[in-house]
């Protein structure tokens, strides 16, 4: 059969979207670095449960130091300056993220962690563990300040990788509202418009030196998951209480050690699913692509 050129790229987005489990170099268990980015309330904790192997990743994310500390105080009354936030408040919850960003705990354990990777010799012995740093990528800074100490200790370029998040910014703001942690709304909207800015521009084949493994996108909204389902099609829940995942929306634009997918309608997909979903503050700082 003999397919015209759009039923031939439409195919090819196709398949790239029925591929429904995202895996880092074809699921190494070792050496993998991925950079997990999305604004504030995008889902990264529920996509690295259900749209990729979180099980065999270190995930380095600040919310949990942040409850580190409060948990310590609670018991050893070690930290006073963030006894008795309600964060609920988003005023508290600027404190305590302010508290943490001031000990530095980020560089501090990152610095821990590779320092006993040097010492135990685990990139000679090919047991470097994978990590996912859940960020939102508002700032290349939040890669360009550690690509340094991950290459410095063996971790190579094709194996470090970036995957975006992108969730409706009105969803993420229900989704925020609902949390234990509420966000305040400016910095919610900032960790937002920052992403879109930032992704739009590796989108565009823009990535940080020092990287070369793959770029994927999943389209994280509601009707965009498909969950198993039992015979009366209600969703088929977990022990915890989630979801299992049947099918999932996202795609490669980037595979490990190659160049970006360039064809006009994956770039436009990529483009329109930007338009719908992010910040209209941050659509009129994003270029449409030249298709």
């Amino acid at each position: 059969m003999i397919l015209s050129l759009t039923e031939y790229f439409t195919q090819k987005i196709y398949k790239q979207l029925d591929e429904k489990l995202i895996m880092y170099n074809q699921g190494k268990r070792y050496g993998q670095i991925v950079f997990l980015a999305g604004g504030a309330g995008s889902g990264k904790g529920f996509a690295i449960q259900n749209f990729m192997e979180g099980e065999k990743f270190k995930v380095r994310d600040v919310d949990e130091w942040k409850k580190a500390f409060q948990e310590i105080d609670k018991v050893k009354k070690k930290y006073p300056e963030v006894r008795g936030l309600d964060l609920r408040k988003p005023k508290d919850v600027f404190k305590l993220h302010m508290f943490v960003k001031k000990v530095g705990v980020k560089e501090k354990t990152l610095k821990m962690m590779l320092d006993d990777l040097v010492r135990s010799g685990a990139a000679s012995k090919g047991t470097l563990p994978n990590i996912i740093f859940d960020i939102t990528l508002k700032d290349i800074g939040d890669i360009t300040d550690v690509l340094p100490q991950l290459k410095s200790v063996g971790y190579d370029t094709k194996d470090i990788h970036v995957t975006w998040v992108l969730t409706n910014y009105h969803t993420a703001v229900q989704n925020n509202a609902g949390r234990a942690r509420v966000v305040p709304s400016d910095i919610l909207l900032k960790t937002h418009e920052g992403a879109a800015q930032t992704m739009s521009q590796i989108i565009k084949g823009k990535l940080p030196r020092g990287i070369n493994g793959a770029v994927n996108v999943i389209l994280n909204n509601r009707e965009n998951t498909i969950p198993w389902t039992d015979k009366n099609g209600k969703p088929i829940k977990t022990s915890a209480g989630g979801i299992i995942v049947k099918d999932f929306t996202y795609v490669n634009l980037k595979k490990e050690g190659k160049r970006f997918n360039k064809e006009t309608d994956v770039q436009k997909q990529i483009y329109d699913w930007i338009s719908k979903n992010v910040p209209d503050t941050a659509l009129k700082q994003i270029d449409e692509p030249e298709l």
